[in-house]
């Protein structure tokens, strides 16, 4: 995950860290999210979400969660508190996770007859919100249903 040999820095910009040292060939990271100057996410093609400290170490990351069915995941989002959203790269899978917790929580397959991936999604304590590659999905955790935009 470091780029230090193509990156050309400003005198108000220098590198503090490469994440990770250890990734297998293809292991390529697809999303970054911040959780705050010090605490990051990041996911990719090797089918993990990494949790970042870089006060604790910048080698290795502090927890990992992995995919169970060997997809790689294109996206993923916090609330900055226990939650995680992954979405992955087949059938529009969004797992739900707890940090606090090494297995996931609940699934979600909103395309079973489509290959799509997630491309991004969005979510908050009542609602998730899924973009694949034709259609929208918004999940109201309050209701019984969910609905979909073409």
């Amino acid at each position: 995950m470091c780029l230090t040999s193509s990156l050309i820095f400003s005198p108000r910009c220098h590198l503090v860290s490469c994440l990770g040292t250890e990734f297998r060939k293809g292991a390529g990271v697809l999303d970054i999210v911040y959780e705050s100057p010090f605490q990051l996410l990041t996911c990719g093609y090797d089918t993990f979400i990494r949790y970042w400290d870089l006060r604790i170490c910048s080698r290795k990351c502090v927890m990992e969660w992995e995919e169970p069915h060997d997809s790689a995941l294109y996206c993923i989002k916090t609330d900055k508190n226990h939650m995680i959203a992954s979405g992955s790269s087949y059938y529009g899978v969004v797992r739900l996770w707890d940090k606090r917790q090494t297995r996931c929580l609940q699934m979600f397959q909103l395309a079973p007859t489509t290959s799509s991936p997630v491309y991004s999604l969005s979510f908050n304590t009542t609602h998730l919100y899924a973009a694949l590659a034709s259609v929208l999905f918004s999940l109201d955790f309050r209701a019984t249903g969910s609905q979909s935009w073409k």
